[in-house]
């Protein structure tokens, strides 16, 4: 479980760092004067807090009723005195192991083969590859597709994150085996809860407009150990 929530915290806080890829997308501006900020996943375990000026990490955990130990290990904070203004922090639920033991979804984990890589999410176009460009840093790649159609998994795996989740709107995030994730963003509406094993080519999402998408699009990452690789090293000709 440990695991678990500190990959899933580790994907999030790096989308957040990377900001959207696409060039409809633009990275998240803060003022001098932050105000607070809070998503609301619609199935999703965790929140996320924009830090004001002057508020403690000890205030920041009451309002949520939370920890201030639980606070400080999943934000990887030794010192919480040293709190600034701006930063970004993932708060967990009080509730999130119910809510993954309570979910009404097959939890048996499906048969997979050793050597079934990697398969296209969707089909369409790419029209933002991963890696440095000019103006940004592309974690992913950006696959434009017709409203609506279906996101399917690169691999079988496990749901670990499912719900908005800021400027990438909603977010569907998948465990897989040796140490492998993968990300799909911009869904119009995601197929599958937190817990729920799904199958390789099991329809999770379908293709949307959320977050701050100005047309239909898949934002799509695979992560090794949390780190982004290309996803078109390791998918499989279409």
């Amino acid at each position: 479980m440990k695991a678990t929530l500190a990959l899933i915290l580790m994907v999030l806080s790096a989308l957040y760092i990377a900001g959207c890829t696409c060039t409809s997308c633009p990275l998240p501006t803060t003022s001098t004067e932050p105000t607070p900020a809070v998503t609301k996943p619609s199935s999703s375990p965790y929140k996320m807090h924009i830090v004001r000026r002057g508020e403690t990490l000890w205030r920041i955990s009451k309002k949520y009723g939370v920890s201030l130990h639980d606070l400080m290990a999943v934000n990887h904070i030794e010192d919480p005195s040293h709190l600034i203004a701006g930063t970004r922090l993932i708060v967990p639920s009080t509730n999130y192991r119910k809510a993954e033991n309570t979910t009404k979804v097959s939890t048996r984990r499906p048969p997979a083969t050793a050597r079934e890589g990697f398969i296209w999410p969707v089909r369409g176009k790419v029209t933002t590859f991963f890696g440095r460009t000019k103006s940004k840093v592309s974690k992913g790649i950006d696959i434009q597709a017709p409203l609506g159609a279906n996101v399917k998994a690169t691999q079988s795996g496990k749901v670990i994150f499912s719900g908005e989740y800021g400027p990438f709107g909603k977010t569907v995030i998948l465990q897989h085996s040796h140490g492998f994730s993968s990300v799909y963003a911009h869904n119009r509406e995601n197929l599958v809860k937190v817990g729920q094993w799904v199958r390789q080519g099991q329809t999770v999402a379908t293709v949307g407009m959320s977050g701050h998408a100005s047309h239909p699009i898949l934002h799509f990452e695979i992560r090794k150990k949390s780190k982004a690789v290309d996803p078109l090293i390791y998918l499989r000709s279409p």
